[in-house]
């Protein structure tokens, strides 16, 4: 019985301490907003952040330029800063 019940609780500290992946930001909202700007931001036009939020561990951020007729959204690694998706729309 107290083999058991020391299987158990092992197993649910690890299933609580698994459940704790996702850290606190490391970059700001503001930071993931300015990677997405450098990144999109051309001789040809300026990019515009339409919106962003948070989401697991990186930020959502929908972008347009509409000098170039661009737009699309990227999704920015909350940690490192590093742009790890991005989808691009041209007119």
């Amino acid at each position: 019985m107290k083999q058991i019940v020391l299987a158990f609780s092992s197993l649910l500290i690890l299933v609580v301490s698994g459940c704790n992946y996702f850290s606190e930001p490391k970059i700001s909202e503001k930071e993931a907003q300015s990677i997405v700007l450098k990144a999109h931001t051309s001789h040809i036009g300026n990019a515009e952040i339409k919106s962003i939020s948070h989401q697991g561990n990186e930020y959502m951020v929908k972008w347009e330029n509409e000098e170039n007729c661009e737009n699309g959204t990227d999704y920015v690694n909350d940690q490192n800063g590093e742009i790890t998706k991005g989808e691009t729309a041209i007119c």
